[in-house]
């Protein structure tokens, strides 16, 4: 049986990937319309950090031998964002630097998970 706290846990990352998932449904097929971005590269620092809460959270809870598929999953997303906006109609258009900030977001998601994980998996 698990802890509570164990519990706990899993059910704090399945919400951080529900909400990164959330998120990048919305920023990135959404049509392209609200205010100017508040801030320089905005846009791409969204994607990073949307697919390191999708990406991170596997990381840590799935078993090694599934992470790869994961990893490449993640990718393969990205890269669809980017060929849908760039064939929809909805004032969106598929962006290179868009795919490359999905790829940071998924990098440092799988470096600092698997970090994390190590840790925990010593103790």
């Amino acid at each position: 049986m698990q802890k509570q706290g164990e519990r706990a846990m899993w059910a704090a990352l399945g919400v951080v990937s529900g909400l990164g998932m959330a998120l990048a449904a919305w920023l990135f097929i959404a049509p392209d319309a609200g205010p100017p971005p508040a801030i320089p590269f905005q846009d791409k620092i969204f994607h990073a950090v949307a697919f390191a809460c999708l990406t991170g959270p596997a990381v840590l809870v799935l078993p090694p031998r599934y992470l790869w598929f994961w990893v490449a999953h993640m990718m393969a997303l990205g890269g669809g964002i980017e060929i849908v906006q760039a064939r929809g109609d909805e004032g969106r258009s598929g962006d290179v630097l868009d795919f490359a900030a999905d790829v940071v977001g998924i990098v440092l998601a799988l470096g600092m998970g698997r970090w994390l994980r190590a840790r925990f998996e010593r103790t």
